[in-house]
C-alpha cells in the first residue's frame, strides 16, 4: 500500500475513533462530514495555534485528580483545559471550573452581558484560541474553523437546544 493509501486509512481509522468517543455513529454522517469530525478531534487535542505557552504543573495533577490522564502537551491546545474531548467538566490552573462542551453547540449564540454583544459559536473559539491558548485564532470561514465546529456540534449530537442557555 502507498503512503497515500495507508494515510487515507489513518484519517478512516481517526474519524471513526472520535466519533465512537463523542458518541455519534460514524453511519449516520456522510464521509466527508465524519473527516470533518475527525479532524476537528484532532485539532483539539493537539492543536495549539502557534502558542509557546506550556501549561502549568498544577493543572496536570488537577486533570489527574479528575480520573484522566496526566495533560503531557508540549504546548496549551483545548484539551490542556477542556478534559476528555471536552465531554467533561474541566478546570484552570487556579482551580475555576469549565463546564463541559457537551452542549456548547445546542446553546450559542447567546449574549454576553460582558462584552454587550451576542457571541456565536465562532467568536467563542476565536476567544478560547486567542485568551485561553495565546496563540492566533483560526479564520472564520477557515477550514480549521469549520473542523473544530463539525467536532463541537458533534458533541453536541442528540442535546436539547438552548440558545442562549447554560453549558452542562
Amino acid at each position: 500500500m502507498d503512503k497515500r493509501g495507508i494515510a487515507r486509512r489513518a484519517r478512516r481509522g481517526l474519524a471513526a475513533a472520535a466519533l465512537m468517543w463523542t458518541g455519534v455513529g460514524y453511519a449516520a454522517l456522510p464521509p466527508v462530514l465524519a473527516q470533518a469530525v475527525a479532524r476537528g478531534a484532532h485539532i483539539f487535542k493537539d492543536d495549539s495555534f502557534g502558542s509557546h505557552v506550556r501549561p502549568v504543573a498544577n493543572a496536570a495533577s488537577a486533570f489527574a485528580d479528575m480520573g484522566s490522564s496526566p495533560v503531557h502537551a508540549r504546548f496549551m491546545t483545548c484539551a490542556v483545559c477542556h478534559v476528555h474531548g471536552g465531554l467533561t467538566r474541566g478546570v484552570l490552573a487556579d482551580g475555576r471550573h469549565i463546564p463541559s462542551l457537551r452542549n456548547a453547540a445546542a446553546v450559542f449564540p447567546r449574549y454576553s452581558a460582558k462584552s454587550h454583544r451576542i457571541v456565536t459559536l465562532e467568536d467563542q473559539i476565536q476567544h478560547c484560541v486567542k485568551d485561553g491558548i495565546k496563540g492566533r485564532p483560526p479564520a472564520f470561514q477557515g477550514a480549521t474553523m469549520v473542523d473544530l465546529v463539525s467536532y463541537l456540534k458533534s458533541l453536541a449530537a442528540g442535546q436539547r437546544m438552548a440558545i442562549g442557555g447554560a453549558f452542562k
